[in-house]
């Protein structure tokens, strides 16, 4: 079932608990509109956390009011166990732990265990995480914090929102477990035929996407295009 266009204002609900998977191609708006679901879930009053993989990229949701900012500096060792009491929080890497570790190290050597300790101590948490496709060894084997989120989340009630690239490398284990797609335009014909498969209608809503749209895809039929004036953002968005 299609419901259309999505016309006037945007409507999109910030439930007790999902898994949202965000995917495009790189500057297809992704962030931006991870940003839009992050502000809605200031103004409810809801905990988060977002996993940023840039230096700059969600910096602007520092200005929302009691929002706090964690910068992941090489060599400093932190209590995650602390972090995890802070009830809205962006973690940004510096330059420095980039040049040093790389994408791949920050992920390895702080995500991953501050998503463990997120999944063994807390709840009623948005956990927003970039490059979600970093955390699976493979693009047929999910990664055990993503698998733990997906899988067991509901009853931690952690809402988690992952966001990818190529939806095609991404492990088809973790893509069924979805609740809400949320997809910009595609071009690369891989992941095209891909979603041919799994979106009913992706092919026709694609072509007609311009850039910063974005599908909204509720499975196992529920669709419709979200125009990207409708994405107002509170908050500079860096990406």
């Amino acid at each position: 079932m299609q419901r259309g266009d999505c016309v006037g204002i945007l409507d999109i609900d910030i439930p007790a608990w999902s898994i949202d998977l965000i995917y495009g191609n790189t500057g297809s708006g992704k962030s931006h509109f991870a940003g839009w679901l992050v502000e809605q879930a200031w103004q409810k009053g809801r905990r988060f956390i977002v996993l940023d993989t840039k230096v700059k990229n969600h910096l602007g949701l520092v200005a929302l009011r009691g929002v706090k900012l964690l910068k992941i500096k090489p060599g400093v060792r932190y209590d995650f166990s602390r972090v995890a009491k802070i009830d809205q929080l962006v973690v940004v890497p510096t330059r420095g732990t980039i040049s040093r570790l790389g994408v791949k190290g920050l992920v390895d050597r702080y995500y991953k265990p501050l998503l463990d300790e997120l999944f063994r101590r807390d709840r009623d948490r948005i956990i927003v995480v970039e490059e979600a496709h970093r955390y699976n060894p493979s693009s047929r084997t999910p990664g055990e914090e993503l698998e733990q989120l997906f899988r067991e989340g509901r009853d931690s009630r952690i809402y988690t929102v992952a966001i990818t690239q190529s939806i095609a490398d991404f492990p088809k284990l973790l893509f069924r477990q979805a609740q809400r797609h949320f997809i910009f335009q595609h071009y690369v014909p891989n992941d095209i035929f891909y979603l041919k498969k799994m979106v009913p209608g992706f092919e026709e809503m694609n072509a007609r996407l311009r850039r910063h749209d974005l599908v909204e895809f509720i499975p196992p039929d529920e669709s419709r295009i979200i125009k990207r004036e409708l994405v107002v953002r509170m908050t500079r968005h860096y990406g």
